[in-house]
């Protein structure tokens, strides 16, 4: 019952016709005639733990103001856990960000914010699982390009039944001006602002305006996210040191520009600000962890091109850096240790390889840094790490395989997100068609590939397989609720390998 009544106030409904009227709302316009309503970008939840969460919003304002916050075990917010305040003015874009703490585990919540009369929408979030846990449900999207088309995935995902997160694996926004990648005109989807984003106000406005669109409202209201950026939340292509889409003798110094996006993206987003950047891990119980890996800007060395092996594999190269590295190492052998079930690794850009090994090959992914892959598979091997689990976004298509070791061997899983709604990978080339098309015949440990569609990822964890489905959503240029289940894969645990 509590379900029913959400949803009708979300304004969404599990019918077609329902989804695609409430999709025709603009949130701004709504706002105007509420006169002068301040949550103009929705609430947001993030970063779950098993007695707390992130709650997050946004007041249009032009001075301090007070918030005021509440979560509660009913959508009525009667029986309140936990309130507060907090004040919010231009030096964080007058957005609010609150911890709340006191929570139970695995329980879902109803949220809310206030701001003089007015008063937020309701949002629903979940926290995480404690000792012996039967499923898990996570929704995996990438890649949302306003200009290009709707995001037809958000609408479907907030819909979607029992989900403990959705998990956003970069590209959340794009840092281009209208026209340089996907024109927005016809839609009324012209970025905001109608430049290249560079300075603080950029980053901010183009936040501003994703998080106007009705489809990313509702998800972001219906369930919790964990979020990581890849590289357009600040520009195509970025590492440690720079970016193929940053010029210094136009744009400034690299590392203003890397800080001011770093900046909006932790204002603008419910995630917890820890001190090792976006690593950082989530426990469900004893049957999975989720750890998240930044492959982009904390320890990422220059990429080379697609036809440089040397520099693939040159070992003094790195991809998560040393520091990051060994985290991430340890932490996997801790949760073999501790007998976690799956090991599931957020993370940006594809693992396995898609080829021989031989040129050309894409730089920009882990076959571009393979020392640190075969860093990662050999202490795999040499600690026994089972039933490990790559969740991957970046490269607008859908994958999923089993990953080799240099020996053949097939030691963990990986599944690719498709986009929610940049151009699908394999409709801007012939020859990248032919390399998604062929994959699966060329490459044995390929077992799909799907080049051709948008949409997102659906993960099912249980105590005996991982299921990965992917839904497509059709013509991104039109906005839908219509979603389909294209295909489903499963990993038994112990086997890394896909039915």
């Amino acid at each position: 019952m509590q379900r029913r009544k959400f949803l009708r106030n979300l304004g969404l409904a599990t019918s077609s016709a329902g989804l695609v009227a409430a999709c025709q709302t603009n949130p701004a316009d709504t706002a105007a005639d509420l006169g002068a309503n301040p949550f103009q970008h929705g609430v947001a939840s993030g970063d779950p733990l098993t007695d707390r969460v992130i709650l997050w919003t946004r007041v249009t304002g032009t001075g301090s103001t007070e918030v005021a916050w509440w979560i509660a075990e009913d959508e009525d917010g009667g029986n309140q856990i936990a309130s507060g305040s907090q004040w919010t003015d231009s030096s964080r874009d007058f957005t609010v960000k609150v911890d709340a703490a006191g929570l139970q585990p695995n329980k879902s919540y109803y949220y809310g914010f206030t701001s003089g009369q007015f008063q937020s929408p309701v949002g629903r979030t979940r926290t995480l699982p404690v000792g012996e846990v039967a499923k898990v449900r996570m929704a995996v999207t990438s890649c949302a390009n306003h200009p290009q088309g709707y995001f037809n995935g958000y609408g479907h995902i907030a819909i979607q039944e029992d989900l403990n997160v959705v998990l956003s694996l970069g590209d959340y926004l794009y840092e281009y001006r209208n026209r340089e990648y996907g024109d927005g005109r016809e839609l009324t989807r012209v970025p905001e602002p109608n430049r290249e984003i560079i300075s603080l106000q950029d980053y901010r406005q183009r936040h501003a305006q994703y998080k106007q669109d009705p489809d990313l409202q509702a998800a972001h209201q219906a369930h919790p996210w964990i979020v990581v950026w890849d590289d357009h939340e600040s520009a195509n292509n970025s590492w440690s040191g720079g970016a193929e889409n940053h010029t210094p003798e136009t744009e400034g110094d690299w590392a203003d520009r890397k800080a001011v996006a770093i900046r909006a993206y932790y204002e603008w987003m419910p995630i917890r600000e820890v001190p090792t950047g976006l690593y950082r891990s989530f426990r469900f119980g004893d049957l999975a962890d989720l750890v998240m890996l930044d492959t982009r800007l904390e320890g990422r060395d220059e990429q080379g091109t697609r036809e440089d092996l040397a520099t693939a594999n040159d070992p003094s190269r790195s991809l998560l850096g040393p520091i990051q590295e060994a985290r991430f190492l340890n932490h996997l052998q801790s949760l073999q240790e501790e007998g976690v079930r799956w090991k599931v690794v957020g993370q940006q850009v594809v693992f396995a390889p898609w080829t021989d090994g031989k040129s050309p090959f894409n730089p920009d992914s882990w076959d571009g840094y393979r020392a640190s892959r075969r860093n990662v598979l050999n202490h795999i091997v040499s600690n026994d790490i089972q039933d490990t689990v790559i969740l991957t976004g970046d490269v607008h298509s859908a994958w999923g395989m089993e990953v080799p070791d240099d020996s053949g061997a097939r030691r963990a899983v990986e599944f690719v997100a498709p986009a929610i709604s940049s151009p699908p990978l394999a409709t801007n080339s012939a020859s990248l068609r032919e390399l998604v098309e062929g994959a699966p015949e060329r490459t044995p440990h390929i077992k799909y590939a799907n080049g051709d569609h948008n949409g997102y990822l659906l993960v099912e964890l249980d105590r005996e397989v991982a299921e990965a489905s992917w839904w497509y959503t059709g013509n991104r240029t039109q906005r839908n609720a219509h979603a389909e289940m294209a295909k489903s894969l499963t990993c038994e645990t112990g086997t890394h390998q896909l039915n």
